[in-house]
């Protein structure tokens, strides 16, 4: 009943932007609302044991509505989003080779269903395919239905996702990966991944790619 209610209220607005619900024609979100997306100006950058995290934009007003739209149906504006994101790395990167690995932050295969797609397997796929870095959605797979992480403190947060992951295809040693992930908050989700991939292969290079992040750092 909840998925016949989200198809109906996405025919609604089908043609509409996202964020502030006007007509954009043909757009994935209308022009004043993508050109005030929150970006980061600093503050882009949060080390954690063993992977660093860089994110492009700030998770508040135009750009939280605009994530929230495309976990929500809006699946198009995934490729926006990469777009974001390729701009970005482009902007940070400093290796000219393509010997990279995408991956993303798997959602549970119960989560996949419901929603019809996995959201950062989109952005994670468009973003590798436009940089021509290879891309791989089953190195690593969520085991563990999660909780929604939104109304967790840190401690829970981090029990929550604890043994979540698992490696189900082998990574080469001294691979450079990319993983990407829609929203960094706490870190416990980019930390568990860092710990499920390391305790195999210690010796692969993670970096963190997110499209956005909170500003609690």
């Amino acid at each position: 009943m909840e998925n016949i209610f989200k198809k109906l209220i996405n025919l609604l607005f089908e043609n509409s932007c996202p964020v502030c619900r006007s007509g954009c024609a043909d757009l994935m979100i209308c022009n004043s609302c993508e050109g005030n997306l929150e970006v980061r100006k600093d503050l882009y950058i949060k080390e954690l044991d063993g992977i660093k995290i860089y994110s492009w934009g700030l998770y508040d007003g135009n750009l939280r509505q605009a994530i929230i739209s495309l976990k929500n149906g809006k699946k198009e504006l995934s490729s926006l989003f990469a777009n974001k994101l390729i701009d970005f790395w482009k902007s940070i990167n400093k290796n000219n080779s393509n010997d990279f690995l995408v991956i993303q932050i798997p959602s549970h295969k119960k989560r996949v269903k419901e929603r019809g797609y996995c959201q950062t397997t989109l952005i994670s796929e468009h973003f590798a395919k436009k940089l021509n870095y290879s891309f791989s959605s089953s190195h690593i797979a969520r085991k563990k239905e999660t909780n929604f992480m939104n109304k967790l403190n840190l401690e829970e947060r981090i029990e929550n996702i604890k043994d979540a992951f698992e490696v189900v295809k082998p990574f080469q040693n001294n691979f450079k990966v990319i993983v990407i992930d829609d929203i960094f908050t706490s870190g416990s989700t980019m930390q568990e991944i860092e710990r499920t991939i390391h305790k195999e292969y210690p010796n692969v290079e993670l970096i963190g790619l997110t499209v956005a992040a909170g500003d609690t750092w």
